[in-house]
């Protein structure tokens, strides 16, 4: 059985040269890019999945696990995540006793603009300054709290005036106007003392 996982793995790894990561003896990671060749174009185009697959002891009479959780797939829904590993799964139990990764890699790649368009549409974004206006909370995120933000971000009459005094309207800073005094940095610095015998 071993034989048949190491063959199917350089199968594999001479069909999808650049798409393809041995990560185990008996795990790997293919990218799928969609077959999008013969749809018109435009709409919304499915990224780039990245599938896992484990060929357990037993392979190919044991069917493979399928994994889809790789940060790179955050653009799919977990709903969509889970109809591809479904499917993946309805289809290796057609292909049970036979070498499937080929044919399930394709299958996915022809299927997957499909899974893709099971995913929900995006949901407007409500804009948190028109619910929370007249209710005076000051929760982190609520309107309140932009508000308080925004007033730190201002400079007052006073502060514009010792800025313009100081740097001018456009002109460059003087050299070194943001520099640390070196004096006042070191006296930060734990003091070391050495013994020396």
């Amino acid at each position: 059985m071993e034989e048949v996982i190491e063959e199917e793995l350089m199968a594999l790894e001479s069909i999808f040269y650049d798409s393809y990561s041995k990560l185990s003896e008996n795990r790997f990671r293919i990218r799928i890019d969609p077959d999008v060749e013969d749809e018109g174009g435009g709409g919304d185009l499915p990224p780039p999945l990245f599938l896992e697959v484990l060929l357990p002891e037993g392979y190919p009479e044991t069917l493979p696990q399928f994994d889809v959780s790789n940060i790179n797939n955050r653009k799919y829904p977990e709903s969509v995540k889970s109809a591809i590993v479904e499917g993946l799964l309805q289809q290796a139990g057609q292909q049970r006793g036979e070498s499937m990764c080929y044919n399930l890699v394709e299958w996915l790649k022809e299927q997957l603009l499909s899974f893709y368009a099971l995913k929900p549409p995006p949901t407007p974004q409500v804009d948190s300054d028109s619910e929370d206006l007249g209710h005076g909370d000051a929760r982190p995120g609520s309107g309140a709290m932009k508000k308080e933000t925004n007033a730190k971000d201002k400079l007052t009459k006073a502060q514009k005036r010792r800025h313009f005094d100081k740097y001018g309207a456009g002109s460059e800073k003087p050299r070194g106007w943001n520099w640390v005094p070196i004096l006042s940095h070191l006296g930060q610095v734990p003091h070391v003392t050495s013994s020396v015998q």
